[in-house]
């Protein structure tokens, strides 16, 4: 009864311990210090252009293809990520492009070139060969100007 009473004092102030560090208030840097820059690449920070393609990927495709692009909803579509990798079928940019804009009605694809400009697919593949690249994780990109959520 002893040992155990021991071994959870042990636990708790262990735990009491690391409690107080995670929720610890951080101090403010001091005057004139500079800040000190995070090392670690922001996995979804994107330019420009992959944001608006993925943000026409969230309006038209992902319905068939997945979130993030990893296919699994719809049998006939394939994982982009695949399609587009060297491992996988190693799909030019220009066979990408055409496929979006003619479609492949044969195979459930369907003809985007009234509601998609060129300039959209070409934003659509560079959102989804950055998947494919495997340098953008899944979840939604933000670029740099986007106002920073409070945390």
């Amino acid at each position: 009864m002893s040992q155990c009473l021991v071994r959870c004092s042990l636990l708790g102030a262990w735990l009491a311990g690391l409690t107080g560090a995670v929720w610890a208030p951080r101090s403010a840097p001091a005057a004139g210090a500079l800040p000190v820059r995070d090392t670690v690449r922001d996995s979804l920070l994107v330019s420009d252009s992959i944001y608006q393609g993925w943000k026409w990927f969230h309006v038209y495709c992902f319905r068939c293809h997945g979130e993030d692009a990893i296919g699994g909803v719809n049998p006939a579509a394939p994982d982009l990520r695949w399609v587009l990798s060297s491992s996988g079928k190693a799909y030019p940019r220009d066979s990408f492009e055409y496929t979006v804009l003619n479609g492949r009605p044969t195979r459930g694809m369907p003809v985007w070139n009234v509601l998609l400009d060129t300039a959209a697919v070409k934003q659509l593949y560079l959102y989804t060969k950055a998947r494919s690249d495997g340098w953008l994780k899944p979840g939604r990109p933000h670029r740099e100007q986007d106002p920073k959520k409070s945390q």
